[in-house]
Order: structure tokens, then C-alpha cells, then sequence
């Protein structure tokens, strides 16, 4: 473990939504999913959100010997993202406890 993974770390990711990552691509075979709106996927959102806290804290890893994964998310939506629009997610590292990181994303 790096000496530089302290609580404070920040990091921005930005992504624009591509069609594949709507709510229909989501489970193309579920007939439901299909006749869903074309906009970011809640699926897609978590893995987004997963993919910040990894650009954020990798740095502070031993890479890829060492990995984090998460372990609870509690996520909600401000508005739907149709394709061509970009997403933002915030990061932060709250606290490290023994060899767990925690981390905070906003959207």
C-alpha cells in the first residue's frame, strides 16, 4: 500500500453517453429494456460511478497487484442523459480503514 492513499484524494471523470450505453443496449434482449427511453442507463451509471473511484485511487495502488472494488453504492438520478451529453462524477476518498478504502461520488 502507497503512503500517498489518504482521505482527501479528489478526481473529476467526465464521459459523454454513447447510444450503447442507454437503457436499451442495457438487456437487449428484455423486451421492456428495448422499449425503454434512449437515455444513460442506471446499470451503466453505477459502472460509471465504479470507473471514477478506480481513476481516482489507482495512482495510490500498486497497480494492478493491488485492486479495490466497491462494496455499497446509494445512488440517485437528477435528471435522464440522452445520448451525445456528457456526465460528470465527483470522487472523493473519506477515509481509509485498515486496507479499505472508502470513497464518496457525486454526480
Amino acid at each position: 500500500m502507497k503512503s500517498s492513499r489518504q482521505p482527501g484524494i479528489q478526481y473529476e471523470h467526465r464521459f459523454t453517453v454513447p447510444r450503447s450505453k442507454t437503457v436499451p443496449a442495457l438487456y437487449p434482449e428484455s423486451e421492456e429494456f428495448v422499449q425503454m427511453p434512449d437515455v444513460f442507463a442506471t446499470g451503466y451509471l453505477v459502472g460509471f460511478l465504479e470507473w471514477a473511484c478506480i481513476k481516482a485511487i489507482n495512482p495510490h495502488f500498486d497497480w494492478p497487484q493491488e485492486q479495490t472494488v466497491g462494496t455499497h453504492i446509494n445512488v440517485s438520478h437528477e435528471a435522464a442523459t440522452p445520448p451525445g451529453l456528457e456526465v460528470r462524477a465527483s470522487v472523493e476518498l473519506i477515509g481509509v480503514v485498515g486496507r479499505k478504502p472508502e470513497a464518496l461520488s457525486k454526480m
